[in-house]
């Protein structure tokens, strides 16, 4: 099967439903603050219609950037939830807000998914407002300064300024490079927004150390990440692009050129081989910092960890992550319990995977073994018991938060193989990795809304954003 023949199939199915009327926030029936998530179908169908707007925030130089972002808004709500993006790529149509559906295309080959969509709407019906930031430059001019510390947690607590009311009620929420953006918001929010009354953060399997991710160097998207941080850092630090662009070859100056124009999905067909074969002495990325003092300063000053949270902080892993190692998300935790930081952590276990095997010693869990599972099942699995979390910081009346830092030892296990994908073979992978994707959101959305009728789920996937001037 021809790769562009299955994004165009892929994206035509997720945009060819009818669009249900959308209703204004004034519309929405007042829900319970015990209300199930997504309990009822009724109450999504009244649902208002997300907006594109736009906000300032301020960079790791002191300079304004613009910032476009997606407000979910309703009545009678709870309070506010940033959401910060799982990576989505570099180029401005990749852009939470850009996205019309589910699956969006911008070329009829480059691919989007909205995978933070169903967790809005799930927020949504659980009673909250919901803003989903687009990050600096991307959707907006420049480059989008991908797990840059500062520049991510500014955006995301610049997203609540513009959206909270006064003395509303604020949690962060992030999972993947959102997570990692969650955190740092956790982090600076004290000083960068003391005003802002922020009751919650989830950090949900954050990229907490760039060297340590960037040493996962046989992981199945490891060179698109790498490209990605490469691509970021390159543009805000001069000493950083000079180091790094000596040691890339002719072919890796081309890669970082087409990854700045580029989805994750497109990423990988981009930068099939590891990072290595983009090098002039055949290292990865991880190597060209151990070896050179500028590259491993400046990942190093994006690392998290190193400032306490105020707020009560949940930080979600799973051993078999794939995408972004579980041992540094680990440690991102005992950091924050060593720095008095208010954290629960969780490790989430699949069971029939390989950290935690079926009775028979078999893996058996549906995408359990294709690229990307270990990284996009746990959000499935956990939405709905984060946003219970959530409730239960948001209710004055909820139990009292009791911080657990009896973290037990390193058990992630190493779930990276050899790997070169071209070809058909890439095209496969690519295949499975947009189904992972594709199920996790759409499996995310059915669990939180107890599976609804087909209409309803194709109205809501293929609902677009409405522009605001």
């Amino acid at each position: 099967m021809h790769i562009r023949s299955t994004l165009s199939a892929l994206c035509v199915l997720a945009t060819a439903a009818p669009l249900a009327p959308a209703a204004t926030a004034s519309s929405l029936d007042p829900l319970s603050s015990v209300a199930a998530v997504g309990s009822s179908a009724i109450k999504s169908a009244f649902r208002p219609a997300p907006k594109v707007v736009r906000y300032e925030t301020t960079t790791e130089s002191g300079a304004l950037a613009p910032v476009t972002a997606t407000l979910y808004d309703r009545a009678n709500a709870k309070g506010l939830v940033v959401i910060a993006p799982g990576t989505r790529g570099m180029a401005d149509h990749c852009a939470p807000s850009n996205n019309t559906a589910l699956l969006s295309s911008d070329t009829g080959v480059s691919l989007s998914i909205d995978y933070e969509r169903p967790m809005a709407h799930m927020l949504v019906d659980a009673g909250y407002r919901v803003i989903v930031t687009d990050y600096v430059g991307l959707g907006t001019p420049g480059t989008h300064t991908y797990l840059n510390r500062v520049d991510q947690g500014h955006a995301v607590i610049d997203a609540a300024r513009f959206a909270a009311h006064d003395g509303e009620k604020v949690a962060f929420w992030g999972y993947s490079q959102g997570g990692g953006a969650s955190a740092a918001a956790a982090e600076l929010v004290a000083d960068y927004a003391p005003e802002l009354n922020v009751v919650a953060a989830f950090v949900g399997a954050p990229p907490a150390d760039p060297l340590a991710v960037l040493e996962q160097s046989r992981g199945p998207l490891i060179s698109p990440v790498a490209g990605f941080a490469a691509v970021s850092y390159s543009s805000t630090y001069p000493d950083f692009r000079e180091a790094l662009y000596a040691e890339l070859n002719e072919k890796g100056v081309a890669t970082l050129d087409a990854l700045s124009k580029a989805c994750l999905l497109d990423a990988m067909r981009i930068a099939p081989k590891e990072f290595k074969a983009y090098t002039k002495r055949g290292v990865n990325l991880a190597e060209l910092a151990h070896d050179n003092p500028v590259l491993r300063a400046r990942l190093d000053q994006n690392k998290l960890g190193r400032v306490p949270t105020k707020v009560p902080t949940l930080v979600l892993t799973n051993p078999d992550d794939d995408m972004v190692p579980a041992r540094q998300a680990t440690q991102l935790a005992r950091d924050y319990c060593a720095l008095g930081s208010p954290v629960e952590y969780r490790s989430v276990g699949i069971p029939g995977t390989r950290s935690m095997p079926l009775a028979s010693g078999s893996s058996t869990t549906p995408f359990a073994n294709l690229v990307g599972a270990g990284h996009a099942l746990p959000i499935v699995l956990e939405t709905s018991n984060v946003i219970t979390w959530l409730d239960e910081r948001f209710d004055p009346n909820g139990p009292v938060f009791t911080p657990t830092c009896n973290i037990p030892g390193d058990t992630s296990i190493n779930v990276a193989a050899n790997y070169q994908y071209t070809g058909a073979i890439a095209d496969a992978v690519l295949v499975g990795i947009v189904s992972v994707l594709a199920a996790v959101g759409l499996g995310t959305w059915l669990v939180g809304s107890g599976l609804p009728n087909l209409a309803l789920v194709w109205s809501q996937i293929a609902k677009p954003a409405h522009q605001i001037p």
